[in-house]
This record gives C-alpha cells, structure tokens and sequence, in this order.
C-alpha cells in the first residue's frame, strides 16, 4: 500500500509549518499533493484525480501533527481490507436515533459521541488515544481508501461542501459496507484558518445537512455504541 498526502490551502499565514509538521513526524517519505485557492471538494476532487497511491491523506491546513510515525499507524489500520476511512477525530453515533420518524429538524444529524486527540479534546467531546471503530469522522483529517472514492464516482459536484464532505464521505464508506476508524494521532487544531480567504465562499450550512437528510435514508442513523 502507498500513501499520499493532500492539503487544499488558501495560504494563510501559517499554512506551511502545519504542513512540514505531517512531513517531519513521517515514518517514510510520502509524496504531497498540494491544492491552492479551491473550494474543499474540487481540491478534493483534484487530489484524488491526480494522484495514484492507495491511501489519500486529506489534512487541513491549519493541522499541526505532533504525533512520531503516524503514517505507520495509520497506515497499520489499512492492513483491514474493510477499513475504507481513518480519521483522527470522530464519533460514535451518527444521527438521532429517531431519525425519519419525526419531522425533519437539522440538529437530528448531529455526532454522538465526539472523541480526539487533539489538543483541546475536552473542549469538543472526549479524550482518546487509542484506535476504534466509529460511525463518522470530523474533516480536520480523512485516510480514504483510493477505492471508496472510485466507488462513490468521485468526490461530489453539488450537495455539499465546506460543511457536510466528511459526513458524506462517511455515508458513502457505510452504504459500501466500510469500516471506518478512529486513531488517536496527538495533534492540534488551530481553527479556521483559511476559512474566510476564498472570495467566492458560499456557505450553505442548512442545505448541505438537508441534502444528507435526503440521499442517505439507508445509513442514517448510524452507531456502534460508545
């Protein structure tokens, strides 16, 4: 198996040295895909389409990766040809229980059972440093199986973006029958920082929770109990 890591940035001032982090606590030499000034999931859709190894690290530029050898843990999860998503932030319900039972309301979507490893964990859920299964993974850093994404036709056009991809991704990876998993890889989250540097953002906070709500009536809600 071969990895490759992949950042979209539009350069905030400190994109770089997140980026070196990942490269200077590598086990191995891995090949980086860098993407500038595109919204997340055409810089996605880029990664995936110009690069060629097994195993596609999405990570945020504003992650600082502290954690020695983390290819190699992560890499060690993919040694399960069932594992098609590994993440260093995720939880363990996706969804309210009573999801399609009553009215539509958006925080019916909601993760249960946030964990990390990230510097401020009890900030956000709970502390983990272990590796698990899990139903849903935060975007600050996504592991993709190269063949989740051919199944799924690539990353999407419409429907969603700077909010809803990983949970999209999730949903893809449980509708193939994917394992997905958490790692608690030792980094830290600095925050949104290329957030507001697109100028042609368009935030759609309630439709891309609406177009899950729509198109994923067969793996929602989802959980494997904390």
């Amino acid at each position: 198996m071969s990895l490759v890591l992949g950042v979209a940035t539009f350069h905030w001032e400190g994109w770089a040295r997140c980026v070196r982090s990942w490269a200077s606590h590598e086990m191995l030499p891995r090949p980086l895909r860098i993407v500038e000034d595109k919204r997340v999931v055409d810089a996605y859709q880029d990664i995936y389409e110009n690069t060629r190894e097994t195993v596609i690290a999405y990570v945020h530029d504003d992650l600082v990766c502290h954690e020695q050898d983390w290819d190699f843990t992560v890499m060690q999860e993919f040694l399960d040809t069932n594992v098609g998503v590994v993440g260093v932030a995720g939880a363990w319900g996706h969804g309210d229980p009573d999801l399609y039972q009553k009215p539509y309301e958006l925080p019916q979507l909601a993760r249960r059972g946030f964990m990390s490893n990230m510097r401020d964990a009890e900030k956000h859920g709970s502390r983990f440093r272990g590796a698990r299964d899990v139903v849903v993974l935060d975007g600050i850093a996504l592991f993709v199986r190269r063949e989740v994404l051919t199944k799924a036709g690539g990353w999407p056009k419409s429907g969603v973006d700077y909010f809803m991809y990983s949970e999209w991704l999730c949903c893809m990876a449980r509708r193939f029958g994917y394992r997905i998993r958490l790692v608690g890889l030792n980094v830290d989250h600095l925050g949104g920082k290329s957030t507001g540097l697109n100028p042609n953002a368009k935030f759609d906070y309630e439709g891309e929770h609406r177009f899950l709500y729509d198109n994923f009536r067969d793996v929602l809600p989802s959980e494997v109990g904390p």
